[in-house]
């Protein structure tokens, strides 16, 4: 006999919403509801669970034991049930209006101003919806659903993975950067050498971040440590922070595109210090057969092809 779920979905979405947020107001204003629904809605999921979730400080709730234990659970059994639904609505036809798709920063530069404009001549009937962040926040959005596809770093092993499909759309690499009014390496110095990225101060992302591991790949090839004087949420926030003339960054080359604009200098690495990154497409196995996401799959092989050619 089939075990009855105690309580809604609509509760267990608000509860898992909360968890993550831990406001009121967020919580409220991401479901559109008000705050005192919040507070009913996960007082009644206690009252139908039959145990305490929370503790009650001032205004706050604060996660038990218990919670937590919930939390863990019910976001991999809402993560596949929101696929399932979606699964069966394109089995039927159905064509979501809206692709939610992850993309890293430096992405806006070139490839999402593409799809801006290629996709909707394709689809002009679905709409894109970008959303920013590093790479370990967006794979840990597409696994509970709240994206449909990523555009993210990453290497071969994401091709092995049994829950995604991966694929690979062209290859950057990183280069010395540094701002026009500071001081240039000199043409002996070029393309840049290990000797000369010892002595630099750098400005770097954070942890997680795709940028930040091939960081991590070239600064390890210098067998010493480095100056690392700032880190940064944001690729456009540490451009900006270069500025400054007194510090340096390994960047991608792709940004030289639009070097002038930002006003920062790229400069090549040597080849023994060279370190390549992949950029993928990355999606659930079950959204390949979503008519819009082909789509866009479709409009990305495109650009990598020009891409391909033009390197």
């Amino acid at each position: 006999m089939n075990r009855r779920i105690p309580t809604t979905i609509k509760r267990l979405e608000i509860f898992i919403s909360y968890m993550e947020q831990n406001n009121m107001g967020q919580v409220a204003e991401a479901m559109d509801i008000n705050t005192l629904s919040v507070y009913r809605s996960i007082h009644a999921l206690e009252e139908d669970l039959g145990c305490v979730l929370f503790e009650k400080r001032g205004r706050s709730l604060v996660p038990l034991e218990s919670a937590n234990i919930l939390y863990q659970q019910c976001v991999s059994a809402l993560s596949d049930l929101s696929r399932a639904i979606d699964n069966t609505q394109i089995s039927a036809g159905i064509t979501p209006k809206k692709i939610r798709v992850g993309s890293v920063n430096s992405l806006t530069v070139d490839l999402v101003p593409h799809l801006l404009t290629a996709y909707k001549e394709r689809r002009p009937d679905v709409q894109l919806e970008f959303h920013s962040g590093s790479n370990s926040e967006l794979v840990e959005k597409l696994k509970r659903s709240e994206l449909d596809v990523l555009m993210v770093y990453g290497d071969h092993h994401l091709e092995n993975s049994p829950h995604h499909t991966a694929m690979k759309l062209f290859d950057d690499m990183l280069s010395f950067t540094i701002a026009h009014c500071g001081e240039q390496p000199g043409k002996s110095e070029v393309p840049i050498k290990a000797d000369y990225l010892k002595k630099q101060s750098y400005m770097t992302l954070t942890k997680g971040f795709g940028l930040r591991e091939a960081f991590d790949k070239v600064i390890a090839k210098l067998d010493s440590k480095v100056d690392i004087h700032s880190e940064f949420s944001s690729i456009f926030g540490l451009s900006f922070a270069l500025k400054s003339g007194a510090y340096a960054a390994l960047l991608p080359s792709r940004l030289a595109e639009v070097s002038h604009q930002i006003g920062l200098e790229f400069y090549p690495l040597s080849p023994e210090l060279t370190e390549s990154h992949g950029i993928y497409l990355l999606m659930n196995r079950a959204s390949e057969h979503n008519p819009a996401i082909r789509a866009l799959i479709a409009e990305c092989r495109m650009y990598s092809l020009r891409w391909q050619k033009s390197s």
